[in-house]
């Protein structure tokens, strides 16, 4: 898949690339108000394979003190379980590894960033598309956050 992020400086800390469940998407009333087409404070940004649906929310409505939940689909193309299991991993993996330019944005924040992957490209080129088109995704995501318009 991708490789860590090469050390920066001796001085700084390596970033943790972990994935720990406190950080999964998994609020049903939180997924839903994403897919609200009625919330005015919903983003959107895509970006080749994949699309990234957000929202910033008190951290208090997420239930874990924690500054991003995220929250994998594979999308309506991915027909059989072994194709949607190997597109989510290979999501879940890049976001993994990247994770740090969305979630350095919300860790000395009062509020937290909601965020739906959905991909939506071809199953089998997945491995080609997904670590490509997702930092970029979260990239322009991150720039819309800082620069406090949550919604387009």
């Amino acid at each position: 898949m991708t490789a860590a992020p090469p050390p920066s400086n001796e001085g700084e800390a390596a970033p943790r690339l972990t994935f720990p469940r406190t950080h999964r998407l998994k609020r049903r009333r939180l997924i839903r108000s994403l897919f609200d087409r009625s919330r005015t404070d919903v983003g959107t940004e895509a970006e080749g394979c994949v699309r990234l649906v957000y929202r910033v929310v008190p951290r208090e409505a997420l239930g874990h003190d924690v500054p991003l939940q995220i929250g994998f689909a594979p999308g309506r193309r991915v027909e059989n379980a072994v194709q949607r299991n190997r597109v989510r991993r290979v999501l879940r993996e890049v976001y993994r590894v990247h994770q740090h330019i969305l979630v350095d944005l919300f860790v000395r924040r009062d509020d937290a960033l909601i965020v739906m992957v959905l991909f939506r490209g071809d199953p089998a080129a997945a491995g080609d598309c997904v670590p490509r088109d997702l930092p970029a995704a979260m990239r322009r995501v991150a720039r819309h956050v800082s620069s406090g318009d949550a919604a387009p």
